[in-house]
């Protein structure tokens, strides 16, 4: 009897212990994929190229959300992009015109409405041309086509009223729809100085180009006192403007920061290649790809110490006057002292 009894409880058992081991087989929920992602930490896809200086990692910027509030990841290239030869990007191809103090380009930008619109400039057709050969068809289809319309901001500059700086503010104009569908595009001036996005100061806003700092574009027009300028954030951080075409009497070289919105559901595998003390560096497979095992850099880029510019600045701003004060006190008292000289020289008579 008990022998007979026992043979329906085996089968039980043997049914369940099947049952378990091919749920523990079967993957996690696309869903639950990126859950421990936070922001700050790097993901890895996109296929790295030497020559164009793309090593295929990407900051996180927000987690949860995108550059528009919707659900999803809003990223950033961790580092800067060149062209295909690693030559430098310009934002728009408008020949030999430079701009000075003396000429910001009022008469090219007055012939030529619509110069520092991002929608048709050279930098939006490189992001189109850079998403088609560093990225699966998968990958691309994760990243979302984004529509927006930018704000206005003014964001303080050097401290001194400069030419088209009001105040000693970097004034950009609100730019209407200048997002159309992009997966791939610049950040604005107001992401780029975004505390919330970790863009604290200039050292947080500092990329590297094949690990030196160099210069890279926004998107943001700037207001009409400097016509034929657009955002730009300089080597050592700080958030400017610069002409379209990258010739002006500060000339330097100027490189893509590609930013792009992901698809959370379109995650399918995350492996966890690294984690420091102040990052996560994981790799991302995407739905509709094999896995991802293209290999990657680990290393977090090491920026060096940051010039404070506006603090540089501030302190000539103060030095200068109290130079010119010294100056005229010395002179004044050179002055005097050859007039009494004279008057105290033998057979001098007054006068």
């Amino acid at each position: 009897m008990h022998r007979e009894n026992r043979k329906p409880v085996l089968c039980r058992i043997a049914a369940l212990t099947v049952i378990l081991l091919l749920l523990a087989a079967l993957p996690a929920p696309a869903e639950e994929a990126p859950r421990g992602v936070r922001a700050g930490d790097i993901l890895c896809f996109g296929t790295p190229d030497g020559a164009s200086g793309f090593d295929g990692r990407w900051l996180v910027l927000d987690s949860e959300r995108t550059n528009t509030g919707e659900a999803g990841m809003f990223v950033v290239s961790l580092g800067l992009v060149g062209d295909g030869q690693g030559a430098p990007v310009i934002f728009r191809d408008i020949g030999d015109v430079a701009v000075s103090f003396s000429d910001r380009g009022e008469a090219y930008a007055a012939a030529h409405p619509g110069v520092t619109r991002y929608q048709g400039s050279d930098l939006q057709r490189w992001c189109s041309a850079f998403l088609e050969r560093s990225f699966t068809p998968a990958e691309q289809q994760a990243m979302l086509p984004t529509f927006k319309s930018d704000g206005g901001i003014a964001i303080p500059g050097f401290g001194i009223p400069l030419p088209g700086a009001a105040a000693g503010t970097v004034d950009f104009d609100p730019a209407e729809d200048i997002l159309q569908g992009d997966r791939l595009f610049p950040l604005s001036a107001e992401e780029a100085v975004s505390a919330g996005y970790g863009f604290t100061d200039n050292r947080s806003r500092v990329a590297l180009y094949k690990g030196e700092a160099q210069g890279y574009w926004l998107r943001s027009p700037h207001i009409p006192t400097f016509p034929l300028d657009v955002g730009f954030v300089f080597s050592f951080g700080a958030v400017m403007d610069y002409p379209v075409s990258g010739k002006s009497m500060f000339a330097m070289p100027a490189y893509a920061r590609p930013a792009c919105n992901l698809d959370r559901s379109r995650i399918a595998g995350m492996e966890l290649l690294a984690d420091t003390d102040t990052a996560a560096l994981w790799r991302v497979t995407f739905t509709g790809d094999g896995p991802n095992t293209r290999t990657y850099d680990l290393a977090l880029p090491q920026v060096g110490a940051v010039p404070d510019v506006q603090g540089i600045v501030s302190a000539v701003l103060v030095a200068v006057p109290l130079v010119l004060l010294a100056l005229l006190a010395l002179a004044a008292w050179g002055i005097t002292r050859r007039i009494r000289r004279r008057r105290a020289a033998p057979g001098t008579q007054p006068r």
